[in-house]
C-alpha cells in the first residue's frame, strides 16, 4: 500500500524504481544519472515520461531511435515479469515518442492503492509531517478594538485563518494571535465616550461592537469640529432648530478661519459628517454629543485618559478594558460566524506593563545605529530618537535598488521628542515577544503597510543579530474594492461583516428555497438554516480567497452567491452529489435491486473494470497530487531580503474549482448506477466507481476544510 502523505511522489518513485532497476541490469553506456521521471500533462499519451534528449546529445545518438529501442526492451522485460506472476508491477506499457520515454502504469493497481490510502487517512488525507516540530505564530485580524469588522478586515481574517490551516496541514505547530491595539488616540476617544455614555445608555437591538464603532465616529467628528473652532453643543442645538441655524454656525466658523483654506475645508467636511451621523445614529448620537458638550477639549481629555491607562492607573484600566473587551466580544462573535478562532489575544498595553518595552529599549539604545531624541536638531526643531537604517544597510552590504532596500532608507523612529514610545517601536517589542515563542512569525497585513513591516523585520535584525534574519515575514494582501462607495471608520461608513453575512444568507436562502420547491423536496427549518449558513459563509470565504492575496478583490454579490461554476455553492453541490449517489445506491440495494448488490469493502472491488479516461485523469490530476498542491501554497520559496515569500492563498480555491468542474463533466458522461435498460450504467465497474467517488469526495471535503468550510450532506 501507499504509505507516504505525498501519494503522487510515492507513485513516481515506485515507477522510477522499476525503470531504474531494468536500466541498471541492462546497462546504458555513458549514463551518469537517470533522467528525472515526470508526470505527463496529457495522460492519453502516457502517465509518466523521461526526457532522454540531454543524454542522446552528449553521446551523439538519435533520440527517437534510442527511445524506441529502450521502450521495446523495457516492454519485453515488463511482459516477461507479468508472465511469471507474482506481485503486480506498476509499469505496464512503454512507448518511445521522440526524445521521450512514455510510461503507462497499472491503473487497476493505482486505483486500488489510492482509494485504500484516502480511506485510511480520511480527514487527514493530503496532510503531511514534513515540518513537524516547527512552531509558527500567525498574527491576523488585529482590528482596532473600537469598531466592528468590515469587509476589508474580513480579507485579513480569511487569509490568516486559511494559512493557519495550510501550515498545519504540512506539519507546523500553528498558533493564531490577535494583536489588540488598545493604545492610541482612537481608542482614547472611544474609551472617553464609553465611560460617560454607557452608565446612562446601553446598546439594545444592536451588537456592542457596532454600537462602539458608531460611538467612535461621533467622537472623532466632535473632536475634529472642536479643532476648527466649532462648539459641538451649539451645533447640536442648531440642528434641532433648523437647517438655517446650522448654516449660520458653519458660516461663522468658516469666516473665523479666513486665510486658512485647509481649516475652512474641514469645517464644511465635519459639519456635513456631524449632520449625517445625527440622521443615522439617533439616540446614541444625541446622548454622546450632549455628554461631550461639557468637555472643552476632547482631544486633551482623551489623551490624559490614555496616559493614565499606560501608567496602569486602576480607574483607567477599568474604563479601557470594559470598552475593549465589550468590542472584542462582538468581534469574536463575528469571527465565530465564519468559523475562525484565535489562540491568543495579545494586548499592546501589556508590553509596557510587563517591562518588555523597557528591556528592548535598553538594547536599542546600546546600538551604534541609535540616534537619541533632541529638542533641537540640525533644522532647529524637536526630533525623536531613531535607528539609522541607511547606515546599517550599507555596513552589512545588504542589497539596494530594484530588488533590494531603498538606497536612502527611512529612519526607524523609536521615541517621540518627549521620550514617549511610538507604536512602531512597540511593534518591534511585540515581534521579539512572538519570536521567543516560535520559530517563524507570519503577520497578515494590508499592502499599504509593506514598508512599515519591512522596517520592523530590519529592526529585529539590527537589534537581535543574524539569528533574527527571516524569523518574521509578512503576508501582504490588497484591498477589497466595492462596486460603489468607499469605507470610512471615522465617518461610520463601512460594509460590515455581519451585515454582509445577513445579506448573503438571505440571497442563498431564497435561491435554495426555490430549488427545493422546483424539485418538490422538503427540508426541516433547522437543517435548512444550518445548510444555508454553511453555504453563505463558504461563499464569502471563497470570494476573498479565490485570487492571489496581492490581487485586488472586487466584491460582486451576484457572483459571490452564484450556484454555477467558480463559486463555493458549486463546489459544495458537487460534494453533496456523491452523498446523493451513495444514498440512491443504498436505497436500491436495501430494496433488493439485483443490479445493486451491497457495496463491498474498498479492497474487495475490481478496479480493473474502471475503463473511463476521465476517472483516471481525476485521480492523477487531483487526488494523488493533493498534498503537493497544499505544500506549494503553504511553503513558497524564500527570496533573499528584503524579498517576501509569496504564499499562494488562492491555490485551494483554484484546485477545488477545477476538480469539481471536471467531476461535474464526469457525472454527466458516465452513468454509475444502473439505468432503466440493460447495459445502461452499473455492471462490474459500479462498486469500484462508488468507492472512487468516495475518494473524490474525501479529497474535496479536505480541501473545503482548509478554507474553514464544513461540507454539507445535502443542498
Amino acid at each position: 500500500p501507499f504509505s507516504s502523505h505525498d501519494a503522487l511522489s510515492e507513485l513516481a518513485d515506485r515507477v522510477s524504481g522499476e525503470v531504474k532497476s531494468f536500466i541498471e541490469s541492462r546497462g546504458i553506456e555513458g549514463l551518469a544519472e537517470m533522467p528525472k521521471l515526470q508526470k505527463c500533462r496529457e495522460l492519453d499519451k502516457g502517465d509518466f515520461m523521461m526526457l532522454w534528449a540531454p543524454y542522446c546529445s552528449r553521446n551523439k545518438i538519435k533520440p527517437a531511435e534510442f527511445t524506441a529501442d529502450l521502450a521495446k526492451d523495457l516492454q519485453a522485460h515488463v511482459d516477461a515479469q507479468a508472465a511469471t506472476g507474482g506481485a503486480p508491477r506498476f509499469v505496464q506499457r512503454v512507448v518511445g515518442a521522440g526524445p521521450y520515454l512514455n510510461l503507462f502504469v497499472n491503473r487497476a493497481l493505482v486505483f486500488h492503492l489510492a482509494v485504500q490510502l484516502v480511506q485510511a487517512k480520511g480527514s487527514k488525507y493530503g496532510h503531511g509531517t514534513v515540518h513537524a516540530g516547527k512552531r509558527v505564530i500567525i498574527e491576523h485580524t488585529s482590528s482596532n478594538p473600537n469598531a466592528p469588522l468590515h469587509i476589508g478586515n474580513l480579507r485579513n481574517v480569511m487569509v490568516g485563518a486559511h494559512m493557519a490551516k495550510m501550515l498545519e496541514a504540512v506539519g507546523y505547530d500553528v498558533k493564531q494571535h490577535f494583536y489588540v491595539n488598545d493604545l492610541g488616540a482612537q481608542i482614547g476617544l472611544t474609551a472617553l465616550a464609553y465611560s460617560r455614555v454607557y452608565p446612562n445608555l446601553k446598546p439594545s437591538q444592536i451588537k456592542r461592537d457596532h454600537w462602539i464603532g458608531q460611538m467612535y465616529a461621533i467622537m472623532n467628528t466632535c473632536s475634529e469640529l472642536q479643532k476648527v473652532g466649532v462648539d459641538v453643543g451649539r451645533l447640536a442645538d442648531a440642528a434641532h432648530e433648523s437647517k438655517g441655524a446650522v448654516e449660520e454656525i458653519e458660516a461663522a466658523a468658516h469666516k473665523a478661519k479666513e486665510g486658512d483654506e485647509k481649516a475652512q475645508g474641514k469645517v464644511k467636511e465635519y459639519v456635513d459628517i456631524f449632520m449625517d451621523l445625527r440622521s443615522r445614529f439617533g439616540e446614541l448620537f444625541e446622548v454622546t454629543v450632549q455628554t461631550m458638550r461639557r468637555v472643552p477639549d476632547i482631544q486633551k481629555t482623551s489623551a490624559e485618559l490614555n496616559l493614565a491607562y499606560e501608567r496602569q492607573e486602576p480607574w483607567a484600566i477599568k474604563i479601557f478594558r470594559k470598552m475593549v473587551t465589550d468590542c472584542l466580544s462582538g468581534v469574536t462573535e463575528t469571527l465565530n460566524t465564519y468559523g475562525v478562532q484565535h489562540d491568543a489575544f495579545d494586548f499592546e498595553s501589556e508590553l509596557g506593563w510587563e517591562g518588555s518595552n523597557t528591556r528592548v529599549l535598553d538594547i536599542i539604545k546600546s546600538s551604534p545605529y541609535y540616534v537619541p531624541e533632541t529638542q533641537c536638531n540640525e533644522e532647529g526643531v524637536p526630533q525623536g530618537s531613531y535607528l539609522n537604517m541607511t547606515k546599517f544597510i550599507a555596513d552589512q552590504k545588504l542589497p539596494t535598488g530594484k530588488k533590494g532596500y531603498q538606497k536612502e532608507y527611512p529612519n526607524f523612529y523609536v521615541l517621540r521628542p518627549d521620550g514617549s514610545t511610538l507604536y512602531t517601536f512597540r511593534d518591534v517589542v511585540y515581534s521579539f515577544k512572538k519570536a521567543s515563542k516560535s520559530d517563524m512569525i507570519l503577520n497578515v497585513i494590508a499592502s499599504e503597510q509593506n514598508l512599515a513591516q519591512e522596517k520592523v523585520a530590519l529592526a529585529m535584525y539590527m537589534v537581535g543579530g543574524k539569528e533574527m534574519i527571516g524569523r518574521q515575514t509578512h503576508l501582504t494582501y490588497d484591498i477589497v474594492r466595492l462596486p460603489h462607495g468607499k469605507m470610512s471608520g471615522r465617518r461610520g461608513r463601512y460594509l460590515l461583516a455581519d451585515d454582509l453575512y445577513d445579506e448573503l444568507k438571505e440571497i442563498i436562502r431564497e435561491v435554495m428555497r426555490k430549488k427545493y420547491e422546483e424539485k418538490g423536496e422538503v427540508m426541516d427549518e433547522a437543517t435548512f438554516d444550518k445548510v444555508t449558513h454553511e453555504v453563505s459563509s463558504a461563499s464569502m470565504k471563497y470570494a476573498l480567497l479565490c485570487v492571489g492575496a496581492r490581487v485586488q478583490v472586487t466584491f460582486d454579490m451576484q457572483k459571490v452567491t452564484s450556484f454555477e461554476d467558480s463559486s463555493a455553492p458549486f463546489i459544495l453541490y458537487n460534494s453533496t452529489r456523491v452523498v446523493s449517489l451513495l444514498n440512491k445506491f443504498k436505497e436500491r440495494s436495501e430494496k433488493g435491486d439485483p443490479r445493486c448488490p451491497p457495496l463491498p469493502a474498498a479492497d474487495a472491488c475490481d478496479y480493473s473494470a474502471l475503463d473511463n479516461q476521465a476517472e483516471w485523469e481525476l485521480l492523477m490530476d487531483f487526488v494523488l497530487p493533493f498534498y503537493q498542491v497544499i505544500e506549494g501554497g503553504a511553503c513558497p520559496n524564500v527570496p533573499p531580503l528584503p524579498g517576501l515569500p509569496e504564499f499562494k492563498t488562492h491555490v485551494i480555491c483554484e484546485f477545488l474549482n477545477a476538480f469539481t468542474r471536471r467531476l461535474s463533466s464526469y457525472y454527466r458522461a458516465v452513468r454509475i448506477l444502473p439505468g432503466d435498460s440493460d447495459g445502461d450504467g452499473g455492471g462490474g465497474a459500479m462498486h469500484a466507481r462508488l468507492q472512487l467517488c468516495k475518494a473524490f469526495k474525501q479529497t474535496i471535503d479536505n480541501g473545503l476544510r482548509l478554507l474553514m468550510v464544513e461540507p454539507v450532506e445535502k443542498m
